[in-house]
């Protein structure tokens, strides 16, 4: 082996790991946010959640990705961790596609297909063509790396150092397992780990399958290494599903183990597939493909495994954010969804706060220190989650370097459905000091004005609640509709100040109460004036 060799080795690899990369790039882009949308809503089920995470991992062409946004998802609250646990088993299998491209040889045609790839980029300014055009680019330059790998590797098929490492790796599986998993966890591919491996193959450096199974199984078990680095720091879920993607493979690896020694595999495999690279390709999946069969029945009890490897629940975090980490900024879907789920948050404790201020309001007896504790404790923290989700927001945007458009409007909404969030907070805040001084001056509605507050706050409550639903996309109502709500809440309003006016000339209420009360109705307005807005932001 000659320097020239080292570095035609090493330029191979580069342009392997390009390759996958720009093919895997292209993919995405061209299914766009849908795969998010798949991953997220289609998974109802452990099977359902397998066949996703097929699904995606071979589009994506990354188990990585797929597990990062699985992990994400469920630290999110967007993904049940007993669903995550199929998705995790499908992306296993789906991770092995590009074996299975590697072994078609095809490198034949790798410069036509990498010539026609990137004239698509350059040449033409259709964006669905260019991402095409990244797809072929990419397979192309994956298989001009496997050849140039091949290349050089040829000499290595004559160093005997060489052989005698794979052949104690054939003899030595703890150590082949070990070395395959470190390789694997510093390359973060085991698509470009077992293409290394077929890169052998080629060369005929690797001319039995009993010289790298080992090696193979440890790969997969090094491909745990993004899932446990995604799940650092995230909710005791997320690392449960990173725990399910490790026991997985832990589990390939046992099982392979001792079947490897106990049935002769090698010569089934042999039979099968004369040709080495596809040999190794065919290994790596159908061994995904039966540990997925084993197991997956018995994927509620590997749950409870996760569950008692990581045990206890999550810590109360009032003035954090729960769901966004800045670890996940590099994997957008994933971001922009936890995003999300914390502005979903930051929704909840608004309606809360105004129902709760709403009910001290509307009540006789006087409210309890703890009722208003809670309304002040949330108010705090939606003023800090304003803040800090805007501060994420901006830098979600910064790492996007440029978000796709379906992403740049959803966090378009979210920096303004915050803004109103917080404002509808503020009034509900309002509210409950207003009553807080009422209660404390001895002063009190009269039995007409409380039954109309009562009506007001209820119609208001019902009306932010449906502004939210319609901001989800889960409402069969029109945006005219909800703005003929709107509507009517501004006229219930001019009603009872006209009622209002009528029982200040009558002397049934003092002054001071009725400037309280005015206040009051302005601030319920004011409510349902940002709850429209919501709706609005909605139709951006």
């Amino acid at each position: 082996m000659t320097i020239a060799n080292w570095t035609g080795i090493a330029g191979g690899i580069a342009l392997f790991l390009y390759g996958i990369r720009l093919m895997g790039d292209g993919l995405r882009s061209l299914a766009g946010a849908k795969l998010k949308t798949v991953l997220e809503k289609l998974t109802r089920n452990r099977l359902m959640g397998a066949l996703i995470g097929v699904l995606v991992t071979a589009i994506i062409q990354s188990s990585n990705a797929t597990t990062a946004m699985t992990v994400g998802f469920v630290d999110a609250g967007l993904m049940a961790f007993t669903r995550a646990s199929g998705v995790i088993v499908g992306a296993n299998i789906g991770t092995t596609v590009t074996g299975i491209l590697i072994s078609l040889k095809i490198e034949s045609f790798a410069s036509i297909i990498a010539f026609v790839g990137v004239a698509a980029i350059v040449f033409i300014k259709n964006k669905s063509v260019n991402h095409c055009g990244s797809i072929l680019a990419g397979l192309g330059i994956l298989f001009i790396g496997m050849t140039l790998m091949k290349g050089n590797m040829e000499p290595l098929a004559r160093e005997p150092a060489f052989t005698n490492a794979l052949l104690s790796f054939q003899n030595n599986f703890l150590l082949a397992i070990l070395v395959g998993a470190l390789f694997t966890a510093v390359v973060q591919s085991v698509s470009a780990s077992v293409g290394i491996l077929q890169a052998l193959a080629l060369a005929g450096a690797v001319t039995s399958l009993g010289q790298v199974v080992y090696l193979i199984l440890g790969m997969n078990i090094g491909s745990c290494v993004t899932a446990v680095t995604t799940s650092i720091g995230g909710s005791k879920d997320a690392k449960r599903t990173a725990a399910i993607h490790v026991l997985f493979n832990v589990f390939a690896a046992i099982f392979f183990v001792i079947t490897w020694k106990l049935l002769p595999i090698e010569s089934w495999f042999e039979a099968a597939w004369p040709d080495m690279v596809r040999r190794i390709a065919m290994f790596n999946m159908l061994e995904k493909v039966a540990v997925a069969i084993i197991i997956f029945p018995l994927l509620p009890l590997l749950e409870k495994l996760a569950r008692f490897i990581i045990r206890g629940e999550d810590k109360d975090k009032t003035n954090s954010l729960i769901h966004i980490k800045s670890s996940d900024f590099a994997t957008l879907s994933v971001a922009i969804a936890q995003a999300q789920k914390e502005v979903s948050r930051m929704y909840e404790l608004a309606q809360r706060n105004l129902e709760l201020s709403c009910k001290l309001l509307t009540q006789e007896k006087a409210p309890s220190h703890s009722d208003i504790s809670a309304i002040e404790k949330n108010e705090e923290t939606i003023d800090y989650l304003n803040h800090a989700i805007t501060n994420a927001l901006i830098k979600i945007t910064a790492a996007g370097q440029g978000l796709a458009p379906s992403d740049a409007r959803i966090v378009d909404r979210m920096h303004h459905v915050i803004c109103d969030y917080e404002r509808i907070g503020d009034h509900a805040d309002n509210i409950a000091g207003y009553v807080r001084h009422i209660r404390e001056q001895g002063l009190d509605f009269s039995g007409g004005a409380r039954e109309e507050l009562k009506g007001l706050a209820d119609k208001v409550i019902d009306f932010v609640r449906n502004t939210q639903v319609f901001y989800d996309g889960e409402s069969e109502l029109s945006i005219e509709q909800i703005e003929a709500m709107e509507d009517g809440v501004d006229d219930e309003v001019d009603r009872i100040q006209e009622m209002h006016i009528r029982r200040m000339e009558k002397g049934e209420c003092t002054p001071e109460i009725g400037m309280m009360f005015v206040e009051i109705l302005t601030d319920l307005e004011r409510v349902s004036d940002h709850a429209l807005n919501v709706a609005q932001a909605a139709t951006r």
